[in-house]
């Protein structure tokens, strides 16, 4: 088999694995759209890359470019035909679509949870991203020889959807990309092994020498994998899923985080399968919500949950919770509530519990935070319980609850960042201009939100500008989001009033069946605000408009309660426009219609309805992933280069005698093209090695261990049984060492960071033997 050939083949093979490789991202999309064009770019990219490798070595530079220029040629034909030169070749037109297109696909995927809708954008996305994993595996396979780093763009591609999806990745999806990985080591180990060597025998010799090799790959891979995945079921604590648990175990101080719960709600929210997440049983006429998180901190950009102290009076030791924080004295009525979770506590290990929670019978060791009334369990007991909650059915009287009262639960629920827009705490002021009390405060908070702001409920909502404040555009610019920026603005502009709040997160009430159970879907994730009233304790709002989360429902003492005046120039002061709000109630024009004023763009994702970015935020960052990106390109050919230096020391002192050579040999000849000294594939091993010995000026020591590689090479070409010495990887490190010391500082630095041999370009000795070459000549 000719260089060329091999070099086709593991081209093609790594453009196999790689397209395998794309059924790994396939649960972020819904639909396969998307499918064909990345399939076409991998596969045109591996034709061109196969085709060039059958000229001369010298053509090696032109396949990167040749593959680039094979993917814009063929995205131009599947994405902008139009403004392309016969519908084929770009121009700046088809250009500046491309870009469009690309943005719109990235505004996509920030505005959406996965799985996104299929798309043109979307497709231009991810064909983008299939030819800059195609182009990685051919330079790691074929360029450097090392396809077993081609691995490194499988896992990207594996990695994004475990980070972004709570799905993860389907087995045949992972089968399949395994396979594909599998099969280029396969192909790499045959092509290594059919590589000419005179003294191997017969052509049935090396082709069972082949096989060996090319089974031998397979075989470590496969059981590798194997051991990957059996090793976990075999140690059930390394199965426990706990990387992906919203509860981690205790830490040193004995306390609990969670990850972000929104990001559990904006994945139920978007979820396309509307699975039933729980259902469950009462007696009670109108069901409560069921919340699993309390967020209690507000660090100017997210609401999160602040690490719960694991005390040992906290531990669930029967089926009574916690006093209820704040509530003193009534004649609550007690409902229970027989629930069934649907979806595995590897996932979550808080429970959904209508508020406030009295009883919980559930077997297992739960713990109960005596703030919020939590319940959750430090690691993963029955995955999927059925339990018993005995609540309260609290229904306050408003007429109590219309002084302003004092007191509250803790100072920390009336922090407010001092970096939020100073509009805002104008705005809540504005709004319960003239309410009378507390109440009267939340309400006329909740009534702006739902009816009189103008709000609309989406949610893909429009892009945040670049620069701007999630916070203010929100309120004073698009109004349009989902519940997540009602609630997280409501419980920051009660805090701005005084009112101690709180952001809530888990399910509403469900819908009932005909059995008359209630099913709780995941489009019935939820958020909404709880402010805290004295003697009542912590009381939910709905801000969310009703025309938004189906199943909401606002509740009996926030529909009657006495709000801000109805006077026209008091109710208009409440929505200002992006002009009005520039100094505080200067003006009292009308707000406009914020349908049509809304911005072109979207919140962003994790924004949580709050506050302000840093301006210089996005630029920074893009500044950072530029450097970064000239960094790895700067290194990236000394990255290799070191790759196949490795390769080849384990090499030279591991394998069969003649393949230990060879390697060794190969190092001699790269480390004379990197440093400058010329190469000629016409001079014999004896011959290339004294004329070496004297262009580099080598001594005694330098020289003879050039001859013994020299001569180990020229035994492994032509004797019949080959056999060398076991000093092979000592002079190899011992000549790189003299080499390096007798080139100048330029070509030392030439050497490590641009090294000539990656691209084997041709070069023949120049002048007499112990001249040394010039540049040109290698």
């Amino acid at each position: 088999m000719t260089s060329g050939l091999r070099s086709a083949v593991l081209a093609l093979a790594s453009a196999g694995a790689v397209l395998c490789g794309l059924s790994l991202p396939a649960p972020l999309v819904s639909g396969g759209g998307w499918w064909p064009a990345s399939a076409a770019v991998l596969t045109g990219m591996a034709l061109v890359g196969a085709g060039l490798r059958f000229l001369p070595r010298g053509a090696a530079l032109l396949v990167p470019p040749a593959q680039l220029l094979t993917a814009l040629v063929l995205v131009t034909a599947v994405f902008a035909p139009q403004t392309a030169v016969a519908g084929l070749l770009p121009t700046p037109a088809s250009l500046d679509e491309l870009g469009r297109l690309l943005l719109e696909g990235r505004r996509e995927i920030d505005a959406n949870p996965p799985p996104v809708a299929d798309s043109a954008a979307i497709a231009l996305v991810f064909a983008v991203g299939a030819a800059a994993a195609g182009l990685v595996g051919d330079v790691l396979s074929v360029t450097a020889r090392t396809p077993a780093l081609t691995g490194v763009p499988l896992f990207a591609m594996l990695l994004i959807p475990l980070a972004v999806d709570d799905e993860g990745v389907g087995t045949g999806a992972f089968a399949l990309a395994a396979c594909g990985y599998l099969v280029l080591l396969a192909v790499d180990g045959w092509v290594r092994g059919s590589g000419w060597a005179p003294h191997a025998g017969a052509a049935a010799s090396r082709t069972l020498g082949a096989l060996r090799h090319g089974l031998l790959s397979a075989g470590v891979a496969a059981a590798a994998l194997a051991l990957a995945l059996l090793v976990p079921v075999a140690l059930p604590n390394l199965a426990s899923g706990s990387v992906y648990e919203m509860a981690g175990p205790p830490g040193p101080d004995r306390t609990v985080t969670t990850s972000h719960p929104l990001v559990s709600l904006r994945h139920d929210l978007g979820s396309r399968s509307d699975a039933v997440v729980l259902e469950y049983t009462t007696d009670a006429p109108s069901p409560a919500y069921l919340r699993t998180f309390v967020l209690d901190a507000f660090d100017g950009t997210d609401w999160t949950m602040s690490p719960v102290r694991l005390d040992d009076g906290d531990l669930l030791e029967g089926e009574a919770l916690p006093p209820v924080p704040g509530l003193i004295g009534g004649d609550h009525e007690r409902v229970g509530y027989d629930i069934t979770l649907m979806r595995d506590l590897q996932e979550s290990a808080f429970l959904p519990l209508p508020y406030p929670a009295r009883e919980l019978d559930l077997d297992g060791e739960w713990y109960a935070d005596p703030d919020s009334l939590m319940v959750f369990g430090t690691s993963v007991q029955d995955p999927a319980p059925e339990y018993r909650v005995v609540g309260l059915d609290v229904r306050p009287d408003p007429a109590r609850l219309t002084g302003s009262g004092a007191g509250a639960p803790d100072e920390r629920f009336l922090v407010v960042p001092s970096g939020v827009d100073d509009r805002v705490a104008r705005l809540a002021r504005s709004i319960t201009e003239g309410a009378d009390g507390r109440l009267a405060e939340a309400v006329a908070l909740q009534d702006w939100f739902t009816g009189e702001g103008g709000f609309r409920y989406d949610l893909s909502p429009p892009a945040l500008p670049e620069g701007a404040d999630p916070l203010a555009h929100f309120l004073f610019d698009s109004r349009v989001g989902y519940c997540e920026q009602f609630a997280a603005s409501m419980a920051l502009m009660a805090r701005q009033l005084g009112i101690p709040a709180r952001v809530a997160v888990g399910y509403t009430s469900g819908t009932r069946a005909a059995d008359g159970r209630w099913l709780v879907r995941e489009s019935d994730a939820h958020a909404w605000p709880e402010l805290y009233f004295p003697g009542q304790g912590w009381l939910r709002f709905e801000p969310t408009p009703g025309d938004g989360q189906g199943t909401a429902s606002v509740p009996e003492y926030a529909t009657g309660a006495p709000s801000a005046p109805s006077d026209p120039e008091s109710a208009e002061s409440p929505s200002p426009g992006p002009e009005e709000s520039e100094a505080a109630g200067e003006d009292e024009a009308d707000a406009p219609d914020r349908e049509d004023a809304a911005a072109p763009g979207r919140e962003a994702p994790d924004s949580g309805g709050a506050a302000p970015g840093d301006g210089g935020g996005p630029q920074a960052a893009a500044a950072l992933a530029a450097a970064a990106a000239v960094a790895v390109l700067v290194l990236l050919p000394a990255l290799l280069r070191a790759a196949r230096r490795r390769a080849r020391a384990v090499r030279a002192g591991a394998a069969a005698p003649a393949a230990a050579a060879e390697a060794a040999w190969a190092e001699v000849r790269d480390l004379c093209l990197d440093l400058g000294l010329g190469w000629s594939g016409a001079e014999s091993p004896r011959a290339a090695a004294l004329r070496v010995t004297a262009a580099a000026a080598l001594d005694e020591g330098s020289a003879e261990a050039l001859d013994r590689l020299a001569r180990a090479e020229e035994t492994a070409r032509y004797a019949p049984e080959p056999a060398v010495g076991p000093s092979l990887p000592a002079d190899l490190r011992a000549l790189s060492v003299a080499l390096r010391r007798s080139a100048p500082p330029a070509a030392r630095a030439r050497a490590a960071l641009l090294p000539r041999s990656l691209l084997r370009l041709p070069a023949r000795p120049a002048g007499p033997a112990g001249a040394r070459l010039s540049p040109e000549g290698g």
